[in-house]
């Protein structure tokens, strides 16, 4: 197999942009930064499954990093599952690398569903105030007084319905007020990008650094048949997520039921 060029002069590598890897989490530590280029090239497909790397010296020349940093890198990597190291040979993009979902990364559905292969969609999107349940409020971390905006919709892959979705998130946060924009400008907006992580970072300048993730087979309810259009009683899979900011402020919590065989997801779980 042909080794594939990472090397930063050519600006355009099957739709890469190279301008965008200094925009890739700045303030994080630099082999966080590097695992996260290198990741998003393989999900894009840039970096084709079955292909090999460069070597660690290459590697490390292309980034502009130590080879001890291109060595923590692709151990990380190789213990997600994106890339498969022989010893004696190289290091290789893994067979299929995504199309498993791996449970130690913090993807939304919309990175999920692409990492498929598929197109992501929202249909049935409908978006409310409420005042914070006590699950909410303890999630969130704050008084169930407190006002939250709530994102229902239902997620679609390739126009196939695979989750249902509920974000709740705070009005006001110590670092920003969504009550600068309306319900109007929010539905817009997810229905042209997808993700509430995005329309975090666009309106509020918000990075999601770490999520808690807590999850558990269900059987689908009349709602849930309703809206994924399956049988009544169909398993499923619940996701409950907060999501943090790097201070440790949570800003979003989810409610996410996938379809039963809508996704496969891997778990890497080491002594």
């Amino acid at each position: 197999m042909m080794s594939v060029n990472l090397a930063p002069s050519n600006q355009n590598i099957k739709g890469f942009n190279w301008s965008e890897v200094d925009q890739i989490e700045q303030g994080s530590p630099i082999t966080q930064r590097v695992v996260k280029i290198i990741r998003n090239l393989i999900i894009e497909g840039v970096l084709e499954a079955g292909e090999k790397l460069p070597n660690e010296p290459e590697l490390a020349d292309t980034f502009k990093v130590s080879r001890s940093t291109i060595r923590t890198t692709l151990q990380t990597l190789e213990k997600e599952g994106f890339i498969n190291r022989r010893r004696g040979i190289g290091t290789f993009v893994s067979d299929e690398p995504i199309k498993i979902n791996n449970l130690n990364l913090n993807w939304g559905v919309t990175k999920v569903i692409e990492s498929t292969g598929a197109i992501p969609g929202t249909e049935e999107i409908l978006i409310s105030d409420r005042l914070a349940s006590p699950r909410v409020a303890k999630r969130l971390n704050f008084s169930q007084e407190s006002q939250v905006c709530v994102v229902e919709r239902v997620r679609t892959a390739n126009g196939k319905r695979v989750v249902l979705s509920v974000d709740f998130f705070p009005w006001e946060t110590p670092h920003s007020s969504f009550k600068n924009i309306s319900h109007a400008e929010i539905e817009k907006f997810l229905v042209e990008h997808q993700s509430v992580y995005q329309l975090l970072s666009h309106y509020f300048g918000l990075e999601i650094h770490h999520a808690l993730a807590w999850i558990s087979p269900l059987t689908a309810n009349g709602l849930m048949a309703e809206k994924l259009q399956i049988p009544l009683g169909s398993e499923m899979l619940y996701i409950e997520q907060v999501d943090f900011l790097s201070d440790g402020t949570a800003v979003v919590l989810a409610d996410e039921y996938h379809v039963g065989n809508a996704f496969t997801f891997s778990l890497y779980r080491s002594n």
